[in-house]
């Protein structure tokens, strides 16, 4: 297959846009397994980091599917995703702070196997991405999504990275944006420096008390949020 290069800036929503016409095109079917990424960056004339962001971005979409030691696939509806989608929906009856709360359970078992399974260089990855993290990125959100789902990644536990990939999915379906204003977007920036960093010294304790209190300031936004539209 022929890829068309990536002219003029090299932003990763040019990417994002190639990608889906191949898709939409039918030159990508669900199923799909795309190149390697130093060969499918190369293909675009684009840089290994902009061809990344731009695949965050797709797979926050729902477009692709990228797993672990394996590849990135174009999505289908398999079995396994009709039941991901059948929990979103049950979940759609649910309040943005009941998902919170659930958040609070089950990424705190994320963290505790992240520290005993990944290796340096994987928790190094993501502390370079971060240094990296601009409040002003028009994709902030997408920035968020894939730091929470890179630490689910490093667990080594297919449901904890689903739930993750499907708990984003539903706030974004519901347009809850609890992190939109840019002083709160640096603040959640160091929260995350502060929880890669304690993965990074292996210290569960640090990491946990780091994660919950992410998680409280995130709750505590959004009540405030909730509390203003209701004045």
């Amino acid at each position: 297959m022929k890829f068309k290069k990536i002219q003029s800036e090299n932003k990763s929503d040019k990417v994002v846009s190639v990608i889906m016409n191949l898709i939409e095109s039918g030159q990508l079917q669900p199923g799909d397994k795309l190149p390697p990424e130093n060969e499918f960056a190369e293909n675009l004339g684009v840089s290994r980091g902009i061809l990344r962001e731009a695949l965050t971005i797709l797979q926050y979409q729902g477009f692709i599917s990228r797993k672990p030691k394996d590849g990135t696939y174009v999505r289908e509806i398999s079995k396994e995703q009709v039941t991901a989608e059948s929990m979103i929906e049950s979940l759609k009856n649910a309040t943005y702070l009941d998902l919170i709360e659930l958040r609070e359970a089950l990424e705190q078992k994320s963290v505790e196997l992240a520290i005993l399974r990944a290796d340096d260089e994987e928790i190094l990855d993501i502390k370079r991405t971060l240094e990296q993290s601009n409040p002003l990125d028009e994709n902030y959100s997408v920035t968020d999504y894939n730091f929470h789902l890179k630490i689910a990644e490093m667990s080594k536990n297919n449901l904890l990275i689903n739930f993750i990939d499907n708990y984003y999915e539903l706030i974004h379906e519901m347009g809850e944006k609890s992190n939109t204003n840019i002083a709160r977007r640096e603040e959640i920036i160091e929260e995350h420096k502060n929880l890669i960093n304690a993965i990074y010294k292996r210290d569960i304790d640090l990491a946990k008390k780091s994660l919950n209190y992410h998680l409280s300031q995130v709750k505590d936004n959004v009540v405030g949020k909730r509390n203003q539209e209701d004045l």
